[in-house]
């Protein structure tokens, strides 16, 4: 970490509303950095001020826009070209889709690289090495597979049963006499516990 590109002095004094909204994107880039496992509360202040730095520039020519709005974009962005840029990769629609988060666990940036997260070249040969091959790793490997349909094996149980049914399918009669004894037993067993 380097000292602050940006003077406090520069700062406009702001609104209660113009606080609130800008506290609010801050809130969802340190949450956005968070969800990538960076814990370490210096670096994540340090990397959340520099991206309001630049979305309050872009607030300039875009004032529609709202402050969360703005500033989420700017990490989105701000992360995916310096991932392209470790990966040595394009990514697409230059986002860092679910493949580039889970490259950055695979090699374990939050555990023994956060320093270097979003920190300009050069970085360690290590971290390249482990970022670009968990890369790879993170792909998808598709496998064709064929599936062959096979008979039902049904054990003595369920032979046996699949067969009385059958039986009941034939003879109709026999499917209502086994339904009139069910309904006489159900009687028969209410009539003992109710009276």
């Amino acid at each position: 970490m380097g000292l602050p590109t940006h003077p406090l002095e520069t700062l406009r004094p702001l609104t209660e509303a113009e606080l609130g909204e800008w506290e609010e994107a801050y809130a969802a880039v340190e949450a956005y950095l968070q969800a990538l496992r960076l814990r370490n509360r210096l670096l994540v202040a340090e990397l959340v001020r520099s991206i309001l730095w630049r979305a309050s520039a872009r607030r300039v020519n875009e004032p529609a826009k709202p402050a969360r709005v703005l500033a989420m974009e700017e990490a989105l962005t701000e992360i995916a070209s310096w991932t392209q840029s470790v990966l040595n990769e394009p990514l697409e629609n230059r986002r860092l889709a679910a493949r580039g988060r889970l490259a950055l666990l695979l090699a374990d940036m939050p555990g023994k690289w956060q320093g270097v997260f979003l920190a300009p070249q050069p970085w360690p040969p290590a971290f390249v090495e482990a970022m670009r091959k968990s890369y790879l790793a993170a792909g998808p490997q598709f496998a064709q597979l064929t599936m062959v349909p096979k008979p039902l094996e049904l054990n003595v149980i369920g032979s046996s049963a699949a067969q009385w049914w059958e039986t009941m399918d034939r003879r109709p009669i026999m499917g209502k006499m086994f339904a009139a004894i069910l309904l006489a037993l159900i009687a028969f067993a209410l009539y003992f516990i109710f009276f």
